[in-house]
């Protein structure tokens, strides 16, 4: 697929994911409630639409990753009068499974066609082109998409049906919240031993408790400090719907319910927008 590409949505993970298809050769629009947000992809060759109506009327293949599902609401209600016929959209954030229906019926009306692709690999998959990404959607929509998505992600999984991309991300933040929560506890009982980062990381990062998380997280949880790429806001929030999803599926999680009381706990005394680090620090 190839045409002009729109990209909505210049967080820290929109931004270097719109840099990889700009530096790819694709021309692209951009747009932010924030103007400043796109200077940067400006100056390196993007423009930027007055509003999402020129975005959407300009590009044939538009891209949004967003905060959460009323954001992603919103930013379509502006894309709809500027939709052209047979233009993908395609939404990469995490949100409600059900809203990929009240995108696809959007999108349809004018002729367009949707695809849910949320993703996974934090900011360095998303700097690095090694994301994993989740689709839901019509497997022909994914096949005109993935010469665009190559750029973005090593794998591009097809899930099932509309919503079914959604709906894997949601299990994937279920188990990599576990990981969280238990990295954090294990890290406190290390700090109670008094043993040091250096210690723990050469007894545990060849075992069984070594992966990405441990190698990402372990020494920013031991210091409480460092670079914030996943907030406690965020990950509340996908925990938030992952137990909305599991009681609309008529599984109830306990879990799930622990997961979103530690992440309240964690918010209210360190603000959502601080690292998921912080996790364990909840002891102090």
């Amino acid at each position: 697929m190839s045409g002009t590409i729109g990209w909505v949505g210049l967080g820290k993970m929109g931004v270097p994911m719109a840099r990889r298809l700009l530096q790819a050769g694709h021309p692209m629009y951009v747009w932010a409630r924030n103007p400043e947000q796109t200077l940067n992809l400006r100056r390196e060759g993007a423009k930027v639409a007055t509003d999402l109506r020129e975005l959407a009327q300009r590009c044939q293949t538009v891209f949004t990753i967003l905060g959460d599902t009323r954001d992603v609401e919103t930013v379509y209600q502006g894309l709809l009068p500027g939709m052209q016929p047979d233009s993908v959209f395609i939404d990469m954030t995490t949100v409600a499974p059900k809203t990929a229906m009240t995108l696809t019926d959007l999108v349809s009306g004018r002729n367009a066609r949707f695809m849910d692709a949320p993703v996974t690999g934090g900011v360095a998959g998303a700097v690095n082109g090694a994301l994993t990404l989740f689709i839901g959607g019509d497997d022909t929509v994914l096949e005109q998409s993935k010469p665009l998505l190559d750029h973005l992600g090593q794998r591009a999984i097809h899930c099932g049906p509309a919503g079914s991309g959604y709906r894997m991300k949601l299990v994937n933040q279920t188990i990599i919240a576990g990981t969280f929560l238990g990295l954090a506890e294990g890290i406190s009982l290390a700090r109670a031993s008094n043993f040091d980062v250096g210690l723990l990381t050469d007894a545990l990062s060849k075992g069984t408790a070594s992966g990405m998380l441990f190698n990402a997280y372990a020494e920013r949880m031991m210091q409480g400090s460092g670079d914030i790429t996943f907030t406690l806001g965020m990950l509340r929030k996908d925990l938030r719907l992952a137990q909305a999803e599991a009681e609309h599926q008529q599984q109830p999680s306990l879990f799930l319910k622990f997961a979103v009381q530690s992440l309240n706990q964690a918010c209210e005394r360190f603000g959502p927008h601080a690292g998921v680090q912080m996790l364990s620090q909840l002891d102090k």
